[in-house]
Parts: C-alpha cells; sequence; structure tokens
C-alpha cells in the first residue's frame, strides 16, 4: 500500500500542474452547469481522464467512482478509487484558492489511503490506513482547541439551498460571535485537510458526493481527527450527505449546536 500511496502522491501533483496550467489561458466560456450553481469545465475532464488513465496503470483490478464519470462506474470492485479531479471548480472558474485534486482508494468496509493536493499553495496532503497523515511528507496532526469559542469554524453552503438554508443560517446565527470565526472556503477536501493539519478546528456540509469526502476524510482520521454526520452516526457521512468534521475535542459541542439548531427549526416551522 505504501507503493501505491507514492504513485497516488505523483499523479496528484502532475494533475495539478496540469490544472495549473490550464488555469493560465482558461475560457470561462466552456464552463457548463451540471445543477443550478454547481458547475463543470473542461478542466475537470481532462484531469479526470488523466488521472484515470494512469490509476489504471498503478492498480489495474480497482473499479471507479468519479465525479465526472469519463469512465464506467465499476462499485462491485472490491477495491475501488473515488476521485475528484479538481474540488472547487466555481473557486478555480473565478480564480479563487483553494481548489484540489482528490483521490481515495477504498475497499468494501473503508477508505485506505487518500490524497489530496491543494494546487494553488502546492501542498500535498496524504495518508495511509494506520500511517499518519502528512502535508509535503511532514507529519501533521489536528489542533489541541477545545473551546468553541477559541475554535476556527469552516461552514460549507450546499447547492440545494432550499433544502438546507434553514439550517445553515441557524448555525451560523448560533456560533457567530461564540467561536473565533466562521470562514466558508469552496473546496470540502481542502477543508477536512486543512482541520487535519489544524489549521482549522470546525467543518460542516450538507449535499455534496462521496468523491468530496473520501480523501480529505482519511487524512483528517489519520491525524487524529473525527468525522460523523450530524447525529454523530457513521451513516450518512460517507455519502457526503452530512458531513461533520472536527479535531475531536470539539465534536460533542458541535453536535450539540447542532441538535439544538435542528429543534429550533423544527419549532419554527410548526
Amino acid at each position: 500500500m505504501q507503493h501505491v500511496l507514492s504513485e497516488v502522491k505523483k499523479l496528484a501533483i502532475e494533475a495539478g500542474e496540469f490544472i495549473a496550467d490550464q488555469r493560465k489561458s482558461f475560457d470561462l466560456n466552456k464552463v457548463e452547469s451540471k445543477q443550478s450553481h454547481d458547475y463543470v469545465s473542461y478542466v475537470d475532464k481532462g484531469c479526470e481522464q488523466l488521472i484515470v488513465s494512469r490509476l489504471k496503470e498503478i492498480l489495474p483490478e480497482a473499479g471507479f467512482i468519479t465525479e465526472e464519470k469519463t469512465i464506467e462506474q465499476e462499485e462491485q470492485r472490491e477495491l475501488l478509487w473515488v476521485v475528484d479531479p479538481l474540488d472547487g471548480t466555481t473557486n478555480f472558474i473565478h480564480d479563487l484558492a483553494p481548489y484540489c485534486v482528490s483521490i481515495a482508494l477504498r475497499n468494501s468496509t473503508e477508505i485506505l489511503l487518500g490524497v489530496v493536493y491543494e494546487v494553488s499553495r502546492k501542498e500535498l496532503y496524504s495518508a495511509a490506513k494506520g500511517h499518519g497523515a502528512y502535508l509535503n511528507d511532514t507529519s501533521i496532526k489536528v489542533s489541541s482547541i477545545s473551546d468553541i469559542d477559541q475554535a476556527l469554524v469552516m461552514i460549507g453552503y450546499p447547492y440545494d439551498a432550499d433544502g438546507w438554508r434553514a439550517f445553515c443560517l441557524n448555525m451560523t446565527g448560533q456560533l457567530y460571535g461564540h467561536c473565533a470565526s466562521i470562514r466558508s472556503m469552496g473546496s470540502a477536501e481542502a477543508e477536512l485537510c486543512y482541520v487535519a493539519a489544524g489549521k482549522i478546528d470546525v467543518y460542516f456540509e450538507s449535499f455534496i458526493q462521496p468523491w468530496d469526502v473520501a480523501a480529505g476524510a482519511c487524512i483528517l482520521m489519520e491525524a487524529g481527527g473525527m468525522v460523523t454526520d450530524y447525529d454523530g452516526a457513521d451513516e450518512k457521512w460517507e455519502s457526503g450527505r452530512q458531513v461533520l468534521a472536527t479535531n475531536g475535542f470539539l465534536h460533542a459541542g458541535v453536535l450539540s449546536v447542532m441538535k439544538k439548531s435542528k429543534e429550533e427549526i423544527i419549532t419554527f416551522n410548526k
């Protein structure tokens, strides 16, 4: 697995260099819309084709779950590559960091390795299960912040605004003025890695996809962090439907805030 990880790290950097080169002459007129405010570009698709072709060489027996579906999805395979060729496409379109290459390998029960390359900062995050987490080959750990009042919180705002507006606005209200600050950066994988590296302390987002979280979650957990759904369980986070990621020390406290937020929304809607 360490050999596979080494090859994937090289590939992620190569794909990131492709993205950076394409950004220099990017054609905004060729952007497509998958759904309201959810975009894809020819760079996403070209990068995915590059990644897929190389991953086939690294581990021919593995199947694929990819965002842009440039290859047949083979979820019945024992080993699966989970690929987001360009996480943070809206940021990329606007030439705004961060945006990432994300590659994970999983079996039927767990994520085995994760690699995320943040293109703008040239930061390579990586982890293999049981072997720790790294940023550019330096070991990383989550922060030791245990007081929400001192925590830097990242909130991801879902494309399904009608479904999640009330919750996101209520959570913002619950946290604003009661934590160090609130940010939203537009790349789930980057935000998960930033929690892993102790740059931020809490991140949560809903209505995303497995390829948005697989690699970053692996890195975060290997760095000592915690990932669950909004009820503190594991049922939904791997699908991306609900992802709460923290340094672990803050997890119970944030779950308590989420419970209060949901109760207030229900009461308001009665």
